[in-house]
Parts: structure tokens; C-alpha cells; sequence
């Protein structure tokens, strides 16, 4: 189906404008193949008779749909594993610490992780099976289970589905993980596997636009972001930076992907190299 210039710059203006993500000049293609489906669906029979579907009373119902078929859903169990390694050597271990000061001196808080673009889950569980590894393998005195929770976002209301129902296939489950942590983590039910409570009932999932007010979430003592900012211009990205600096606790860290850094964004978080891994804290 044919996409004209005209049409692919209405409706990468109008990406942009609903979630934020830019598409590149030679990225027409991408269009034509994600939103072609939607095309058809909507009983329209070119992309120009659905630009202008756009425009009428149900354009809302369409627009929705963009946002869903648009955004990338490219994720996987211990992405690149190294950034959980820092996870678990310096991360956790004084947030841990922080927690049980917290508590001693009469001042309990949750250790509070936000988790951004999480597309179909993988990242947040990834998260919560590294903290029960860690609270079975460290058993830090005073702190357990409860004391953590993990709010995981994402724009598309079909990823978050799939990412709260807690199913997935063989091949989700052999990218990424161990037999042992397979073992562990999940319960098979035919060909799929279920992961279990004690992990899920440590995320919670919520639909949100990075581009949308934030702070009303609350305070964090730990931000993942990774390989989503790439995905937003300059001023999208020091917008959500400026969100993420004034919502994490003082101290608290911001972790982004390996493509991903803070130069030229934001120069008020402290860098730091642990292993294969650089990340960021906000000081204090």
C-alpha cells in the first residue's frame, strides 16, 4: 500500500505528538509496515483515507491503535545481564543497607525501583527474581520481601497485559535465563511458563506516557530506563531526565542502557563505572 511523503509527515507529526517517539526521515518503511494492518482494519483503503479517519469523531480509537502498533516491544529476561550484575554488587547492597538504617533508627520505607518502557515484563521480573536470589542468598538482617516493590510502566495497554498475566512461551523463557533460574522462577503449564507469586506480587504494572507529569508517583531510590530514551528527541529526553533527577531519593541511582547517556541531557547526576556497567546517581 502506498504511504506519500505528505501522509508519512502527518503521521509521524502525530506519533511524536501522542507518545513522544521520533521517526527518522528514512524510517517511512516502519510506517508503511506497522500501520498498514491499522489501514485495513479500519475499512479505509489507503493511508490518505486514513488521515483523514484520524481527524473524525472515532480518530481517538485510531489513535490508540497507532500508539500500540508503533511502539517497539524488543525485550528479554537479564538483557544484557552485566547492568544486574551491578545490580546486585553495589546497587542492592546499599540500598539494602540504607533500608535496615531506616529502620533502626524508627524509619521504615520501601525500597522503591520504577521501571520504565517495560514493554511485556521481562525487565521488572528480571528485577524481582534478582532481589529473592539476593534476600535468600544474603538474608540481611531486618529486611525481606515486603520491603521492596516495583512499579513497572509502559504506553502500550497490550504489552502491560501480557506483561501482568505472567505467561510466557519457550522461547521467552530460554532468552535469557538459566535452567536454574527457570526452575526457580516459573511453574510450566503445557507450553508455557508461569512465573510464581513470590515474584509477581513484587511488580505492579501501570500504563504511562514518559512525555506525562511523573512526579506524582513518588519518590524512587532506583530508576531503570533502559534503551528508552533513544527512542525521544533532545527536549523529550531532558524533560524526563528533569523528572527523573527531582523523583529519586538523594543518593538514588538512575540506570539507562548501554546506548544510552546522560551527556548533553543532564550534568546534575554523578557517573560511575561498575564493571561493564555505567551508571548514574543523583548526590546526596
Amino acid at each position: 500500500m502506498e504511504l506519500s511523503r505528505a501522509t508519512f509527515e502527518e503521521l509521524r507529526r502525530l506519533i511524536h505528538r501522542l507518545c513522544g517517539i521520533v521517526i527518522a526521515d528514512e524510517k517511512e518503511y516502519l510506517v508503511r509496515h506497522r500501520l498498514e494492518p491499522l489501514v485495513k482494519k479500519s475499512g479505509c483503503s489507503t493511508f490518505d483515507e486514513f488521515q483523514r479517519k484520524l481527524a473524525s469523531l472515532d480518530g481517538l480509537v485510531w489513535q490508540e491503535a497507532i500508539v500500540e502498533a508503533i511502539t517497539t516491544q524488543e525485550t528479554s529476561f537479564f538483557r544484557d545481564r552485566h547492568p544486574f550484575e551491578a545490580l546486585r554488587s553495589r546497587i542492592l547492597p546499599e540500598l539494602v543497607s540504607a533500608a535496615q538504617s531506616g529502620k533502626a533508627a524508627g524509619n521504615p520505607r520501601k525500597i522503591r525501583t520504577l521501571c520504565c518502557g517495560t514493554a511485556t515484563g521481562q525487565e521488572p521480573y528480571s528485577l524481582a527474581m534478582l532481589i529473592c536470589d539476593y534476600l535468600a542468598t544474603r538474608r540481611p538482617a531486618g529486611i525481606e520481601a515486603a520491603d521492596f516493590s516495583i512499579l513497572a510502566t509502559d504506553i502500550s495497554a497490550a504489552a502491560l497485559a501480557a506483561a501482568a498475566a505472567a505467561k510466557y512461551g519457550r522461547r521467552d523463557v530460554e532468552r535469557g535465563l538459566t535452567p536454574a533460574e527457570i526452575e526457580r522462577f516459573f511453574e510450566r503449564q503445557g507450553e508455557e511458563w508461569t512465573i510464581l507469586p513470590a515474584v509477581r506480587k513484587l511488580v505492579e504494572f501501570r500504563r504511562i506516557n514518559l512525555l506525562q507529569p511523573l512526579v506524582l508517583l513518588g519518590t524512587f531510590q532506583l530508576i531503570l530506563c533502559r534503551n528508552v530514551l533513544i527512542y525521544f528527541d533532545l527536549p523529550a529526553r531532558q524533560r524526563i531526565c528533569d523528572q527523573f533527577h527531582e523523583m529519586l531519593a538523594a543518593g538514588g541511582w538512575l540506570v539507562l542502557g548501554s546506548a544510552e547517556s546522560l551527556f548533553g541531557i543532564d550534568n546534575r547526576f554523578v557517573s560511575l563505572r561498575v564493571g561493564d556497567t555505567l551508571l548514574f546517581r543523583k548526590p546526596g
